[in-house]
């Protein structure tokens, strides 16, 4: 399939486990693709090593200045964007009275704050293609409490109301805005310092984790034409996490 053939996807944290499986992705489904991250030698080498047009840009998420300078190089190298995805997230573990506030501002920033740059710097460069379509990564951490994790939660709950406003606002423009909330991937987050996981899964319905592959089908899903008829939609990735952990069978 080319599902983006001849068009231009910029997708932030690219460097990361889920970020590295949505370059691949794209890249695979004939995007050209902007490998957008600040660690300058791991991104050179993952935008050299896809197929088709690819390039790195340095892009502290959090700045707007960098912001800018990403959607000018992509325009002048790649064209229009097409499509956002924004990956980028910064995870501090606390509790509301155990973070300290300088941790949680740094979380916010990066995940909400981040998100909302992105999408301010490109849209009018969508707007100058004619459409696009923004999809920022949330979390289950955005749909359910997360004990433990109040930074992280906050900042995915508050994807949701930018997404669904900015969904809302530039409808008109043809550029559609939705948020995909993966459960519990099996990436370095999955666990803890010492390697156990954060969350056991072996008792939800289904009792595994997601592999990066797995969310990265379901974002092209939602930033291709295929979801053409959705704005504003949370879409669930979560083996069931969300439903909660079976129940022992009852007896005959």
């Amino acid at each position: 399939m080319n599902r983006f053939a001849n068009k231009t996807v910029l997708v932030t944290g690219a460097v990361g486990a889920v970020g590295g499986a949505l370059v691949h992705a794209f890249a695979g489904e004939g995007a050209n693709v902007v490998v957008a991250a600040r660690h300058e030698g791991e991104g050179s080498r993952l935008a050299a090593e896809l197929p088709g047009k690819a390039i790195f840009v340095n892009l502290d998420v959090t700045s707007e200045d960098a912001w800018t300078n990403a959607v000018q190089v992509t325009e002048d190298q790649l064209g229009p964007v097409d499509v956002l995805v924004n990956n980028a997230a910064y995870l501090h573990e606390g509790t509301v009275e155990s973070i300290e506030p300088a941790a949680f501002r740094k979380v916010i920033d990066t995940n909400l704050t981040g998100a909302y740059l992105g999408i301010r710097a490109v849209v009018p460069s969508m707007r100058r293609a004619g459409s696009g379509s923004i999809v920022n990564i949330s979390s289950i951490a955005g749909l359910a409490p997360a004990p433990g994790l109040a930074a992280y939660g906050a900042s995915k709950w508050g994807i949701r109301g930018l997404m669904r406003t900015a969904a809302k606002e530039l409808s008109r423009d043809h550029i559609r805005v939705n948020s995909v909330h993966p459960g519990i991937i099996n990436t370095p987050l999955a666990y803890s310092q010492t390697g156990e996981e954060r969350v056991p899964v072996d008792n939800f319905p289904i009792p595994r984790q997601a592999t990066t592959e797995e969310i990265a089908g379901y974002v092209l899903f939602v930033a291709s034409e295929d979801a053409a008829f959705s704005t504003g939609v949370e879409f669930i990735a979560d083996g069931g996490f969300l439903l909660g952990p079976n129940e022992p069978a009852a007896r005959a």
